[in-house]
């Protein structure tokens, strides 16, 4: 009887260890099993975490780059408008420079046209001084003759020594002969001669004005040949300027 017991004794022993190295060898894959699956898991989350930190990286690389874009076209934008400010400045440097030459022109314009009045307000005051002096010239000549100079020497004299205070009047006149074109060149050329003599006695070139009227005016009648010689002149006048305004 023992001996039975103890056979079943032991045979209950084998059963339990038995059953605990089955019991542990299915914890044993239970917990790999465990295990793998969270491996899995953790590996796939890892994989979306990087995934989603890669978009999020593209993301935040696409806005630097259109931030770095938005710097550029704003760097280009204020390159421009500097330039384009610098092309304002130097317009209006420009403009300030026209304006100034223009002011300038208007000033010596001014002053031109003071002085204009001036020597107009100078002449009103002049008067003829005694009778003009009449010089008589040949036929389709210019030549001054040894009475015209002696003549032109008495006018001469009326200025010598004078700065200011005077002027002289040259008219130059021809008879009706000829055509008005040649009388009145005729008559011009005889006032330059009468003004040239002048210049060579000293007189101021400024104070002398000629025209040449050619045949008008005429002193006598052009029908005979008396009247067509004394047509045949240059008048001389001196102008003297009224008290207060002549000077030495």
């Amino acid at each position: 009887m023992h001996s039975s017991s103890r056979k079943f004794s032991m045979l209950g022993v084998v059963i339990l260890a038995g059953m605990v190295t089955l019991s542990g060898c299915a914890t044993r894959k239970f917990v790999r099993n465990e295990v793998s699956t969270a491996s899995g898991k953790l590996e796939t989350s890892i994989k979306d975490t990087n995934t989603k930190v890669a978009e999020a990286g593209e993301r935040i690389d696409a806005v630097d780059r259109r931030a770095q874009q938005g710097i550029q076209a704003a760097d280009q934008k204020a390159t421009q408008a500097g330039a384009a400010a610098q092309a304002a400045d130097q317009k209006a440097t420009n403009a300030q420079r026209t304006a100034d030459t223009a002011n300038t022109a208007v000033t010596q314009v001014n002053t031109r046209v003071t002085s204009v009045e001036n020597r107009f307000n100078t002449i009103d005051t002049y008067t003829v001084s005694g009778s003009p002096v009449s010089v008589m010239f040949k036929n389709a000549s210019a030549t001054l003759s040894d009475d015209a100079k002696r003549a032109l020497d008495g006018v001469a004299s009326q200025v010598t020594g004078k700065n200011s205070g005077f002027a002289i009047e040259i008219q130059g006149f021809a008879d009706s002969r000829g055509s008005e074109n040649f009388n009145n060149a005729l008559s011009e050329r005889r006032a330059e001669s009468v003004k040239r003599y002048l210049v060579s006695k000293n007189i101021p070139l400024m104070r002398i004005s000629i025209v040449g009227l050619g045949e008008a005016n005429p002193v006598a009648d052009n029908k005979t040949r008396a009247g067509r010689d004394q047509n045949r002149r240059v008048e001389v006048r001196v102008l003297t300027a009224a008290q207060g305004r002549t000077g030495n």
